[in-house]
């Protein structure tokens, strides 16, 4: 009801509608309880560290506590070992860079990797807090904060999100759900009619609805209980790159992310690996590749982590390669270096597709028996070093 004619009906003067107006307005929207300044928001803010300041620097401080952030990657590109790592560095204490919290981990691609936990918990504890804090780390106190879920279909792990999730949520101290991975149950129709035929329409009206569903529930609960939700995404093929935004058609060179190198030469070793090679090093889009569940999944999540790995040379093997040798004509007639076979090496990065807290920005990494540990300096879009 506007205040005039609150005024009119009441029959008060002036002076009294405006006081038992503002009393009104103040129990019904008290502005103490629901606004907050700009520094004390800040001030809320909780991260969870990856364990590495360059790829916490990448990723704008972490995965921040309160949102949901997607992976997406292609098959071994480490997405599950990032999980990994992120579940044991939201158990941590707060002054290591931890949430201090438990963990609730959604798999249905198959069993929970205890095996890699376990062989990655003490490393990565030794590395992130010091070898004085991991000599009282205890691994079975871990295990036991993560709440493990496990599901073979669709239909269970709705159940299980729309009972077993929310009352773990509200009786324990979580500060990290991972569902890995959001797309496994959510990409083919694998039911047929009494035709033996599959109803497509059918199916991804209902994958639909279920995402907007899954997507507004995952919201209320990261900012009730203030937990952070990583969801796992596959990639699906690009059939016409020519219609697909950031595709390889419409990607010029001066666009193109770069590759994370810290020496005086990483410019020149940079577009070697992205041009003299046929693109081997490509991000997914330049892959023919795009993170699956469509544009609906992609406007609920708060932020994307691309992961990806490519076969080729590291900056410093480029002054191996002979100018006179190595040499093949390209499909523009153009003649560009074939390296040696013993000289390449798998290469990793991660990178900050998007999010509202940091700008995209890429960073070399490796896998090792501690997790994911950044290789060089982190290098955004501008090229210059973060």
């Amino acid at each position: 009801m506007p205040y005039t004619e609150f005024l009119r009906l009441s029959g008060l003067d002036e002076d009294q509608g405006q006081r038992i107006w503002s009393f009104i307005c103040n129990q019904v929207y008290p502005i103490e309880e629901k606004h907050n300044s700009a520094s004390a928001l800040k001030e809320k803010e909780r991260w969870i560290s990856t364990g590495d300041k360059h790829i916490d620097k990448c990723l704008g401080g972490g995965v921040r506590l309160g949102n949901i952030v997607e992976i997406v990657g292609e098959g071994a590109a480490g997405k599950t070992q990032l999980c990994i790592q992120l579940a044991i560095a939201a158990q941590l204490p707060e002054r290591f860079g931890g949430a201090d919290g438990e963990v609730i981990y959604i798999s249905t691609e198959g069993a929970f990797p205890v095996n890699r936990l376990e062989t990655m918990a003490l490393p990565f504890v030794q590395r992130m807090c010091g070898e004085k804090y991991a000599q009282t780390f205890n691994i079975d106190g871990l295990l036991h904060n993560i709440q493990v879920a496990e599901f073979e279909n669709m239909e269970t792990m709705f159940h299980a999100l729309d009972y077993k999730v929310p009352a773990i949520l509200s009786s324990r101290h979580v500060r990290l759900v991972v569902v890995d991975s959001i797309a496994a149950h959510l990409r083919f129709n694998m039911d047929t009619n009494e035709n033996g035929r599959t109803d497509s329409k059918a199916f991804y009206m209902e994958r639909t609805a279920h995402l907007a569903s899954m997507g507004a529930q995952f919201k209320r609960w990261a900012d009730e209980y203030q937990c952070a939700f990583i969801c796992v995404n596959q990639v699906k093929d690009i059939i016409n790159p020519n219609k697909v935004p950031n595709s390889p058609a419409t990607l010029s060179k001066s666009n193109r992310p770069l590759l994370s190198n810290d020496d005086s030469n990483s410019r020149q070793d940079t577009d070697m690996s992205l041009l003299e090679m046929d693109d081997e090093f490509t991000i997914l889009t330049r892959s023919k590749k795009a993170p699956a569940l469509g544009a609906l999944w992609a406007n609920i999540i708060d932020a994307r982590i691309m992961m990806y790995q490519r076969r080729g040379l590291v900056p410093g093997d480029f002054r191996q390669l002979d100018d006179g040798q190595n040499q093949c004509e390209s499909n523009d007639g153009q003649q560009r270096h074939q390296p040696p076979s013993h000289l390449l090496r798998t290469r990793r990065w991660i990178e900050n597709d998007f999010s509202p807290w940091a700008p995209r920005a890429q960073c070399e990494v490796t896998l090792s028996d501690s997790g994911f540990q950044s290789t060089r300096a982190t290098v955004g879009d501008s090229g210059l070093d973060l």
